[in-house]
């Protein structure tokens, strides 16, 4: 038997063995498989090193009382800085919005799909896992300046993770020229998603909401930079914290805002005029108390009148409204039982 193979063996050794392309192509072949071995070892040495960040900041909040915040790498150009900025603008404001309630902020790592499973999914695994109360991710795909559109699954209000309020928007571009301004509205952005009664100028004691109010008029008498998304939320957040707060001070600057929004180019969508109509109403209502004015107020009543106009095309306006007419409807049938017979049904 090895003599019949030993012309076989023979071309083998001076064909193949001797050859240099086939010993080029064998290196060659050699190298991509460890080069494929050594980045699957890679990818799971990455994962691992995920799963034991992720257990140990799981450890680390159980541990700890307050707010939990989460930030996930911000993917796109100039995601990095931007998840820097981030991070570091809450560690310096966010205790401006929290009302001395202490926090921590994790490091999450980055939100990653799972087959069908969308991020938010993805979002809810980390909330689980990780005992926190707000995640946050984003990306970019503009260039340096432009804003980043971001997303927070929070579980402000004792939420559970299945049942976090999912909230998406846009956070401003973050960088030296407007880090005093961008790094407040950014913290307060994430307070808000945190402690939903921001939104609401009454959920709150007066003396609390004065120094949060006073920081957002600020940046918003300085958000050249602020995409018009954020500067709405903004407005519509520090108008109904003003009209809480009263004083002539806070109720110009809430009828100078609701008037600029109002005659602005930009054609609103009708809830945001609504607002802004009954924002713009109640304040020169306001400083009509402080200082008579009938052409303010008459031009308040304008205003109303004209949200009240808008509001009757709303649908859920509209199904109350048909709902208490036929609850008037059965309480007058119910008022004239004369026209019904003792045994009920037919008319007398």
């Amino acid at each position: 038997m090895p003599t019949q193979l030993s012309p076989l063996t023979n071309w083998f050794e001076a064909t193949i063995s001797g050859s240099p392309l086939w010993s080029g192509l064998g290196l060659a072949a050699a190298i991509c498989g460890g080069l494929v071995i050594l980045w699957f070892t890679l990818k799971q040495v990455a994962r691992s090193i995920r799963g034991v960040m992720a257990m140990m900041a799981s450890r680390k909040r159980r541990s700890t009382q307050g707010f939990g915040i989460a930030v996930a790498p911000v993917i796109g150009p100039n995601g990095g800085h931007q998840t820097k900025a981030i991070i570091a603008a809450l560690d310096e404001h966010l205790h401006l919005f929290t009302f001395g309630s202490p926090f921590e902020i994790v490091k999450a790592p980055r939100m990653r799909i799972r087959g069908a499973e969308g991020l938010r999914a993805a979002a809810i695994r980390y909330l689980e896992s990780s005992a926190t109360d707000l995640v946050l991710w984003g990306h970019r795909s503009g260039g340096k300046n432009e804003p980043s559109q971001i997303d927070i699954l929070s579980c402000g209000g004792s939420l559970a993770p299945t049942e976090a309020d999912h909230l998406e928007g846009f956070f401003p571009s973050i960088n030296a020229a407007n880090r005093a301004t961008n790094s407040r509205v950014a913290a307060y952005l994430v307070a808000r998603a945190l402690q939903p009664g921001l939104s609401n100028g009454s959920a709150y004691k007066a003396e609390k909401l004065s120094p949060v109010a006073d920081i957002l008029v600020s940046c918003l008498d300085d958000a050249d930079g602020l995409p018009d998304r954020t500067r709405l939320t903004l407005e519509h957040d520090y108008s109904s914290m003003a009209l809480h707060l009263g004083g002539e001070a806070h109720l110009s600057r809430v009828a100078e805002f609701r008037r600029k929004r109002l005659s602005g180019d930009v054609t609103l969508a009708p809830a945001f005029e609504v607002q802004a109509r009954i924002d713009l109403g109640r304040a020169l209502l306001g400083l009509s108390t402080i200082n008579f004015d009938p052409v303010r107020i008459r031009e308040a009543m304008d205003q109303l009148k004209i949200a009240v106009e808008l509001l009757k095309s709303d649908p859920v306006l509209q199904m109350a409204q048909t709902t208490n007419q036929a609850v008037q409807q059965g309480q007058a049938m119910l008022a004239n039982r004369k026209r019904f017979s003792v045994t009920g049904g037919s008319t007398i």
